[in-house]
């Protein structure tokens, strides 16, 4: 039906930080599709998610994903993509955001 790569989105930092990814899909040339909209499931405020339409003479859509915390935290979303394919009128893509505190090295340690 469709090429997503990825299928899962992965993105680490520390707090403060924005992190950005995008993942792509790609109609099966025996399924096209058109993707008429996206949908975020837990409607979480720190993931901000926009879809990209295939630029002329393409076909490969794209969700751009940028998500920002202040404190150090785990978030999850999954995007629902919905499209004007009968056989497949929904696509999803899920979404993990890891907030770490950044390690700092205690100076009575010694490098190893």
């Amino acid at each position: 039906m469709a090429d997503i790569s990825p299928k899962v989105v992965f993105l680490n930092g520390t707090p403060g930080e924005t992190l950005t990814a995008r993942a792509h899909i790609t109609p099966t040339p025996a399924y096209p599709f058109s993707i008429l909209g996206l949908h975020q499931k837990f409607s979480n405020k720190a993931f901000r998610c926009k879809l990209i339409p295939p630029e002329k003479g393409q076909n490969t859509w794209q969700v751009a994903i940028e998500v920002t915390s202040q404190q150090p935290e785990t978030l999850y979303e999954i995007i629902t993509l919905k499209t004007d394919n009968t056989y497949k009128p929904e696509l999803q893509v899920r979404a993990y955001a890891v907030y770490a505190k950044p390690v700092k090295k205690n100076d009575t340690q010694k490098d190893q």
